[in-house]
C-alpha cells in the first residue's frame, strides 16, 4: 500500500489496502478506515470481516474513479474525520491514494481553517505529486466546499 499524510499522527491517505496493509496500521493505533472506492467497479483488496474483528470501523463513501465528490459527501467526510481523528487515527484510501483521497484531503484542511488554495498546495506537497487533481472543476468544487465555512 502506497501512503502519504494528510495531517501527521492523525490522517493517513492511501492505495486500496490488502489485510497485510491493515494490520500494522491497527496496532499503531488506527481505527477507522474510509473506503472512497465505488466498490461496484473498484472492490477493496481487505478482507472486511477479518479488518472488524480487528477493531477497524469501515465507513465508505462510494465515490466513482474520475469523478468529483458531491459537496454532501465532502461534508460528510469533514465531519466523520474531524469526530474520528480527536480518539483515533483514520485512514482515507481510493484506487492509488491520490485523486480522491487527495481531493478529501484538502476538503480536511479547509474544514480546519484553510482557504482552498492553501488547502490544495499542502496536499500536493504532503502527497509528493503536483496538480494531484489538474482540473479546474475539482477546485472549482473544493471553493463551493469552503464558501460552506464548515469547521472541525
Amino acid at each position: 500500500m502506497k501512503s502519504w499524510w494528510i495531517h501527521e499522527a492523525k490522517l493517513l491517505a492511501g492505495s486500496n489496502p490488502a489485510n497485510r496493509d491493515l494490520m500494522p496500521l491497527r496496532d499503531d493505533g488506527f481505527g477507522l478506515a474510509v473506503s472512497l472506492l465505488d466498490e461496484r467497479t473498484q472492490p477493496a483488496r481487505y478482507d472486511k470481516k477479518a479488518a472488524t474483528d480487528r477493531g477497524w470501523g469501515l465507513y465508505k463513501i462510494p465515490i466513482e474513479k474520475g469523478l468529483m465528490p458531491s459537496l454532501v459527501q465532502m461534508c460528510e467526510f469533514a465531519s466523520l474525520v474531524g469526530v474520528a481523528s480527536k480518539t483515533t487515527k483514520v485512514l482515507v484510501f481510493c484506487d492509488i491514494g491520490l485523486d480522491r483521497s487527495a481531493f478529501m484531503g484538502a476538503v480536511y484542511w479547509i474544514a480546519k481553517g484553510l482557504s482552498a488554495g492553501e488547502a490544495i498546495s499542502l496536499v500536493e506537497r504532503s502527497a509528493g505529486v503536483e496538480r494531484a487533481w489538474d482540473e479546474e472543476a475539482w477546485h472549482a468544487g473544493l471553493r463551493k466546499f469552503e464558501a460552506l465555512r464548515w469547521k472541525i
